[in-house]
């Protein structure tokens, strides 16, 4: 007792996690019982109180359309809706509040355990607000400004109707909260630049809620079709053509298909490549037309993954393949493998976002970097999944760039350590800041610019073989204000003509520290700010565009409130948006 408050807390039983039901895609999808697809999934528990609120979360359920406001129960060891009919989940806002805390805590918990680390927000908040009612519209978002995400409803058109509420579509709330988490890691995402980087934000929430939804068995078994008495489905539902044509494109049409009149991006990537032209047509300039590359590659790779991993159940007790129109394999074994693969895939791509540059993302930069994490995790790459990953990546004419990574373990000059604390440079901006100094000329890192240390975090990443590999990822941004006139002076390359010479501009470049568990220094990923070609390209491409702010400036910003960065993206009026 302390003040008259009485601090005493209900004896639990020590757990980390509690299994809650969850919407596995959305309310129009059906399980094999005709009622809505759902699955039971393991969910990190911290102290709750109401609201749902934890450590992390914080559920707000207030309607700005008509004033209501609820604060609901917290999350218990007890899941209140494991028996709850169809209604209930459809319209219960108690059971809102639920799916959304659950759904968004397992996607942090998704990037938190790949990485190895607890990822901050890119607001100065610990919580991020969840509203699953926020306002009558079609549409979800990502707001900085408001440290939240924000989801829509769409009231029914007549008495009989039903509303349809985007916090109940799997995929909308993993995506949206894919975008904060990124942020957090990369905020520099958000800096007007080459189209690759909004795209990439788009595409990559895509495959996150995508893998997400493959992760939980029960999808996949849906998917698959019904088996026979015995369990079973014919092998040809689970050859590559087949999961392509048939299992991966309907659970990608089906994927908030009510909420977005049939939304294009997830199922055209699983029907078709994208057109060997794409980095040239000005359609692909929209962000989420550009993400479907990214979304094409990963589906692709998933089903590489995962036909590889479905080839033990082809093999008869002898050895020998089993194949012939009679051949059958296990419904529940095949989705498991699937589900396998999608966490698998998904681990992989998430861990190599530690690896990217800080500024200027571009798609090879993904590659790159997941190429670079995989390998420090998986030196020897025996399932050969790396191969896949870079054959991927070039169907869709993306290659590895050139003179972006430094191996400083293996560089004729390496860094002086001479006054260096090394267990600062797991934690120590200014000590990560000194070293840059004193190493900059071996790094090759130009003075010349302002440069800024804008985090260093600690990280440990668990191996196939369980061991653990401990290391200290520091990023850098250096910045340049000029004119377009000085630019041309400074870099001897003309811009276009629609540019003023008198318009101020803003450049960047950066990079990417990762130091081992000495604190030495191994690799140096870097986007160098006197690139000016990459420069040249880039404010020509937003001055093509129309990115300028409110001053005429390029490179500073977009014109847009930085929260409302992803309402714009996601309003409904727009065609090129989402359309939750």
């Amino acid at each position: 007792m302390a003040d008259g408050v009485d601090f005493a807390e209900p004896a639990d039983e020590p757990r980390t996690h509690v299994t809650l039901r969850l919407i596995a895609q959305d309310p129009s999808v059906s399980g094999d019982d005709a009622s809505i697809l759902t699955a039971n999934v393991k969910v990190p528990w911290s102290r709750m109180e109401d609201g749902p609120r934890g450590a992390r979360l914080h559920v707000v359920d207030y309607d700005t359309a008509t004033g209501r406001y609820v604060k609901h129960e917290p999350l218990g060891k007890d899941d209140l809706f494991a028996e709850a009919t169809d209604d209930v989940l459809r319209t219960d806002w108690a059971f809102h509040a639920q799916h959304v805390y659950a759904t968004a805590a397992r996607t942090l918990a998704t990037f938190e355990t790949a990485l190895g680390r607890r990822l901050p927000w890119g607001f100065r908040s610990h919580q991020l607000f969840l509203v699953p009612h926020a306002f009558a519209e079609a549409n979800a978002y990502y707001s900085f400004e408001d440290r939240a995400l924000l989801f829509g409803y769409v009231p029914p058109a007549d008495p009989t109707g039903e509303t349809i509420y985007t916090c109940l579509s799997h995929d909308v709330v993993v995506h949206e909260t894919t975008h904060a988490v990124l942020d957090g890691l990369r905020g520099r995402f958000l800096e007007p630049s080459l189209p690759d980087q909004a795209a990439f934000h788009e595409g990559f929430a895509d495959i996150v809620a995508l893998l997400s939804v493959f992760s939980m068995r029960p999808v996949i078994e849906q998917a698959l079709g019904k088996p026979d008495k015995s369990g079973r489905i014919p092998r040809s539902h689970v050859e590559p053509e087949a999961l392509r044509r048939n299992m991966l494109a309907r659970v990608a049409e089906q994927i908030g298909s009510v909420l977005t009149q049939g939304r294009g991006a997830l199922r055209e990537s699983a029907l078709k490549p994208p057109p060997a032209d794409w980095a040239k047509r000005t359609d692909f300039l929209e962000p989420h037309q550009r993400g479907e590359v990214l979304v094409a590659i990963a589906f692709d790779l998933l089903i590489d993954i995962w036909y590889m991993r479905l080839q033990a159940l082809f093999s008869r007790p002898n050895g020998e393949a089993a194949t012939g129109k009679g051949v059958t394999v296990d419904r529940a074994r095949a989705a498991e493998e699937g589900a396998k693969a999608a966490s698998q895939l998904l681990t992989m791509l998430i861990r190599g976002l530690d690896y990217l540059p800080p500024v200027e993302f571009d798609f090879g930069d993904l590659l790159n970097a997941v190429l670079l994490a995989d390998n420090e995790v998986v030196p020897d790459d025996d399932l050969g999944y790396r191969k896949l990953l870079v054959d991927g990546f070039a169907k869709a004419g993306i290659t590895l760039p050139s003179g972006r990574v430094t191996d400083v373990l293996e560089s004729e000059l390496p860094p002086r350590y001479l006054g260096i604390n090394f267990a600062g440079l797991r934690s120590d901006r200014d000590e990560v800041s000194r070293f840059l100094w004193q190493n900059a000329r071996r790094l090759d890192v130009s003075t010349d610019y302002y440069t800024v240390i804008e985090s260093v975090l600690p990280t440990q990443r668990i191996g196939p073989d369980g061991l653990i590999v401990p290391e200290s990822v520091a990023t850098y941004v250096q910045m340049a204000d000029m004119t377009a006139r000085e630019f041309t002076d400074e870099s001897g390359l003309q811009l276009s003509p629609v540019i003023d010479p008198s318009t101020p501009v803003q450049l960047f470049g950066g990079g990417t520290l990762i130091f081992d568990q000495f604190g030495r220094l191994k690799l140096h990923i870097h986007k160098r700010l006197d690139d000016w070609r990459r420069q040249q390209l880039r404010l020509d491409h937003l001055a093509r565009t129309g990115r300028m702010d409110s001053k005429r400036r390029l490179g500073f910003s977009d014109g847009a409130a930085r929260g409302q960065t992803f309402a714009e993206l996601h309003r409904t009026e727009q065609s090129s948006g989402e359309t939750w």
